[in-house]
């Protein structure tokens, strides 16, 4: 309990008596003992503290009121005069003095030495300390025992919320709710996240941040606690202890789903032993499923670019995996591809820029789980943004191929070329692909990159002897085209 004014004068062995004051004003609490004979003690004092003197400084009226306006502006919460020393009696200017600063003054007799009373508030305060670690280690261990019971983060939350005696919620960076006791409590998420993030205060409820490893993944939010706020930051570090726990679990899921998607993808497994991998992720072949694949700028997500797709948010009702630098989510029945798309966007806009999204179309068993993640595939190497599916054709899907070396074979060709233009200053690559996209009319190719005819039929030729392949020959201009397919240039 509280160490109040009214309890130190209330204690018969210290016979300490109320000279002037109002009673109310005995209720504020005492945070420590200050004896002092200093003509200004307020360098001294930090607000809570029951002043003793003697007066032995304050011999006139002037001194005396001096004193104890002193003591006032150090926000002391009463004086202790002791009497039969320095004074016969309270002197009439700081009883004066006391009462226009409605400051409470207690006499002190002769017979009590000022250590009595600074050791009875020294004891009950370090009581009332001790006391409040002993709750607060029952607190701590009341949250532990509901994190370590298999209820996981709803009972954490529910006990917090028996603790703080307020409700108290824990949401995503992405504004979901993870838990919230009780759970009929209606919370402005959007306001809480705002609130948290622009550091603003007022009636907004608190949003304390909860990180995991560096990085902020959630807020635990609450109304302003009416007790036990000591307790907070021990239920912040268990949150985090939770999430980081969920994370490391979701991630060692996506590699595991990741693993099996592989070997779909590059058909090292059939379809029997392919859906019985798949079905502890909740995958069955009867049912039609579509693919997302996503990924980020690799000079955004640096060398930690597969980290970071590997420990982004869950999607909802979906299985996400990562293979290679891209994280697939395989939807279910039901699921609105182009709201999952944009959902994912979102997701991996907050870990970088340039965020790229494929969306497969729908189809059953795990030939087409194979054959969606080849179209969604080849979509999202069209470009930033979200790109929905087209026909799939066999270049594309030789070019999607991960079996064939055609991107080293790609670079083999088109070196040459790029030697040239980086060594000149030149543009064969760029019309090569323009040529190509025009299916061959040069009169398309020069209006296109504003030069003359001629100077593309100059180009053109020496792309032919650099190259040693023909462009007037149909298979290859089919080489020349894969080439730039796989080296992401006709796009």
């Amino acid at each position: 309990m509280t160490l109040r004014l009214a309890d130190v004068l209330a204690d018969p062995d210290l016979s300490l008596r109320l000279a002037d004051g109002d009673p109310a004003a005995l209720h504020q609490p005492v945070r420590w003992c200050a004896v002092t004979e200093l003509a200004d003690p307020r360098p001294f004092l930090s607000g809570g503290e029951l002043v003793l003197t003697t007066g032995l400084s304050q011999l006139d009226d002037a001194a005396q009121r001096q004193f104890v306006a002193r003591v006032a502006q150090g926000r002391a919460v009463g004086l202790g005069f002791g009497i039969g020393l320095t004074h016969d009696g309270i002197p009439a200017g700081t009883l004066a003095e006391a009462r226009d600063r409605r400051l409470p003054v207690l006499e002190i007799p002769y017979s009590t030495p000022f250590i009595a009373v600074d050791r009875f508030v020294a004891d009950r305060v370090l009581e009332e300390q001790y006391g409040r670690f002993a709750d607060l280690l029952d607190e701590h261990d009341t949250l532990a025992r509901a994190l370590l019971s298999g209820r996981g983060l709803g009972a954490l939350i529910g006990s917090l919320h028996h603790i703080l005696g307020a409700p108290a919620m824990v949401v995503d960076v992405y504004g979901r709710v993870l838990a919230t006791a009780p759970a009929s409590a209606a919370w402005p998420v959007e306001q809480i996240l705002f609130a948290a993030k622009a550091g603003a205060g007022g009636d907004t409820p608190m949003a304390v941040p909860v990180s995991v490893e560096d990085t902020v993944v959630a807020y635990l939010c609450c109304r302003r606690p009416r007790r036990s706020a000591d307790v907070l930051p021990y239920a912040v570090s268990l949150v985090g202890l939770e999430l980081a726990r969920r994370q490391a679990e979701l991630a060692g899921k996506r590699r595991l789903a990741g693993q099996v998607l592989e070997d779909l993808v590059r058909g090292t497994i059939g379809g029997a032993e392919a859906e019985r991998r798949l079905s502890p992720f909740g995958i069955r072949a009867e049912d039609e499923h579509a693919l997302l694949v996503a990924t980020l700028s690799p000079a955004v997500g640096g060398g930690d670019l597969r980290k970071r797709l590997v420990s982004s948010p869950p999607m909802s009702g979906a299985t996400t995996a990562v293979l290679d630098d891209c994280l697939i989510v395989v939807l279910e029945p039901g699921q609105s591809a182009r709201e999952a798309a944009l959902l994912l966007q979102d997701y991996l806009g907050r870990q970088g820029s340039d965020v790229r999204v494929g969306i497969g179309g729908w189809y059953a068993g795990t030939t087409g789980l194979r054959w969606s993640y080849y179209e969604a595939h080849e979509a999202m190497n069209r470009g930033p943004g979200i790109n929905q599916r087209e026909q799939m054709s066999l270049s594309g899907l030789i070019v999607a191929s991960e079996d064939v070396p055609l991107r080293d074979l790609a670079s083999e060709m088109l070196r040459p070329l790029r030697d040239f233009d980086a060594a000149h200053a030149g543009a064969l690559v760029a019309t090569l692909r323009a040529y190509l996209d025009a299916d061959g009319s040069v009169a398309q190719v020069a209006e296109r990159l504003i030069v003359h005819r001629n100077t593309v039929r100059y180009r053109l030729d020496q792309i032919e002897k650099l190259t040693g392949r023909s462009l007037t020959r149909t298979a290859d201009r089919v080489q020349l085209w894969l080439a730039l397919s796989a080296q992401g240039l006709l796009r």
